[in-house]
C-alpha cells in the first residue's frame, strides 16, 4: 500500500471501501470515515426502532419477524424464542450505544448453535441429559478466554 497509496485512496473515494489482502495473514478493509459514520447512524436508528417495537406489547410480532428474518429461530423451543427475542433487542440497543458490535455477533452465533442442537433431536437429548459423574474441577477462565478484548 505504501507504494500505491494514492491509487488506494482514489479507490476508497470511488468505491467507499477497499479490501487489502495480505499473504498468510488476515485482510484489512479500508473504509472512508463518512461511510463508517453513515453506517453507525443507520444502525443506531434501527436499534432505536427495534427497541421501541420490542416491548412486551409487540413480543409476538417481533417473534414472527425474527423467525422470518432468521429461519433457524424456528428450531428453538418457544421459551427460548422469547428469550432470544428479548436478548436480541437488548443487545442491539446496548451495542449501538457502545458502538461495539462484537457482542451482537457472539449473541447470534451462540443462539444459532443452540438452534442447531435443537434441530438434531438425538444431539439435543444427549446434551440435555443429567451427568452421571463428577467430571472434576473446572478451571477459572483467563482474561484471554473471557473475550475481554472487544472489537467493534
Amino acid at each position: 500500500m505504501q507504494r500505491h497509496s494514492k491509487e488506494v485512496a482514489a479507490a476508497v473515494d470511488e468505491a467507499g471501501e477497499v479490501c487489502l489482502e495480505r499473504r498468510g495473514e488476515g485482510s484489512f478493509l479500508l473504509i472512508s470515515k463518512d461511510r463508517v459514520e453513515q453506517t453507525r447512524e443507520g444502525l443506531d436508528a434501527l436499534a432505536r426502532l427495534l427497541n421501541a417495537l420490542g416491548g412486551d406489547d409487540n413480543a409476538e410480532t417481533l417473534g414472527r419477524a425474527l423467525k422470518a428474518a432468521l429461519p433457524w429461530v424456528k428450531f428453538l423451543p418457544e421459551k427460548d424464542q422469547i428469550a432470544f427475542a428479548r436478548e436480541f433487542t437488548w443487545t442491539v440497543g446496548a451495542c449501538s450505544d457502545l458502538g461495539l458490535w462484537a457482542p451482537f455477533g457472539r449473541l447470534l452465533h451462540s443462539w444459532k448453535q443452540t438452534a442447531a442442537i435443537h434441530a438434531n433431536p438425538r444431539l439435543a437429548k444427549e446434551l440435555s441429559r443429567a451427568l452421571d459423574a463428577d467430571l472434576g474441577p473446572v478451571m477459572m477462565p483467563t482474561e484471554g478466554d473471557s473475550g475481554a478484548a472487544e472489537e467493534g
